[in-house]
């Protein structure tokens, strides 16, 4: 079953969308049943309704200047079929003026189920083939040959752009895609971006453990102001030192003319004597506390005499030994020589 059907609104849709219609195409205002023939440049608003209503005054179709042979072929149809013919319905059977029985109404849009067969390309609007295209910079993706639609996917900083116009050499419509939360840039800068000590305004740090830290200028300048903890050398007047400080927290400031006697010290001198009574000078002091004359005896030699040694006498021992000898002087004759070194004289 065909159904051929025209174009269609009220009264008022028509004057606000104000349209062209082609050459011999017809407009029907469904509340007001007025309808209207376009000649291709004229728009609605200004076109003439048709007058259906003089019959006194006719002309043939031919007279229709502006007229398509298509239209005049359906007016002058002789059948229900030649008008189908005419326009390319084929073989259908719908009988034009057919009742609601047997014909939809005038303004009836058909449902997908109630669809059957296949639609002709011709009868479907322009269709838009969405396309993937991949650019390796901005200035590729703006020359992409794109459509509304078609998307880019940018290898240089891993976005994804979708055009929303049919103009892709401009870069503000590329739109694009993100979802809430994504980072769009880092640092100012976009794609596979590699941070630097730079970017987070830390261009004067360097990677060192805190081991490592070097000394800073200003730190040096405090350290010079301080003395070594290992041998200080100290300038001006030095404050805040305390004795304790220096592991002489028992230590008294007092002169050695006026130290104290120690415990122990007086402990060793509590052991001696208070007082000693002067001696002579020919006398010593002895172990025992008493002073003694010193001469040889006081010494254990009370029997040495205090002689030169050339004027020593011959002891007594030395005395009997020299009385067994014989003077240098002494001689004798040969007959008191008995023997000669044990022989006969």
């Amino acid at each position: 079953m065909t159904l051929i059907q025209i174009r269609r609104g009220t009264a008022a849709q028509w004057t606000a969308a104000n349209s062209i219609l082609a050459s011999g195409e017809m407009g029907l205002e469904t509340d007001t049943k007025a309808f209207k023939f376009g000649d291709g440049s004229t728009a609605w608003n200004t076109l003439p309704y048709w007058v259906s209503d003089v019959a006194a005054h006719t002309h043939p179709s031919t007279a229709i200047s502006d007229s398509t042979a298509v239209g005049r072929s359906v007016l002058t149809a002789a059948s229900a079929s030649a008008a189908r013919a005419a326009i390319g319905a084929g073989t259908s059977n719908v009988v034009i003026g057919s009742s609601a029985s047997d014909a939809k109404a005038g303004n009836w849009f058909p449902s997908f189920a109630e669809v059957t067969g296949q639609i002709g390309t011709a009868q479907l609007p322009p269709l838009a083939i969405n396309e993937v295209y991949t650019a390796a910079s901005q200035t590729a993706m703006l020359a992409l040959t794109a459509q509304r639609g078609d998307m880019a996917i940018r290898t240089d900083i891993g976005e994804t752009y979708v055009l929303s116009t049919d103009s892709p050499a401009t870069l503000a419509d590329w739109k694009m895609i993100t979802s809430p939360g994504n980072v769009t840039s880092v640092a100012g800068r976009q794609g596979a971006v590699v941070l630097t000590k730079t970017d987070v305004g830390l261009a004067n740090v360097d990677n060192t453990s805190d081991l490592n830290k070097p000394v800073s200028t200003a730190t040096n300048t405090a350290l010079g102001l301080k003395a070594n903890l290992a041998s200080p050398t100290f300038t001006g007047t030095v404050s805040g030192i305390t004795k304790a400080m220096v592991g002489l927290s028992n230590v008294d400031n007092t002169a050695d003319s006026a130290k104290p006697v120690s415990t122990a010290q007086q402990t060793a001198i509590n052991a001696k004597e208070n007082t000693i009574v002067a001696g002579t000078t020919a006398q010593y002091w002895r172990g025992d506390k008493t002073w003694v004359t010193l001469n040889a005896a006081a010494v254990g030699l009370a029997n040495v005499n205090n002689t030169s040694d050339a004027a020593k006498p011959i002891s007594t021992a030395t005395q009997t030994a020299l009385d067994g000898k014989a003077n240098t002087s002494h001689s004798h004759s040969a007959a008191e020589i008995l023997s000669v070194d044990g022989g006969a004289p």
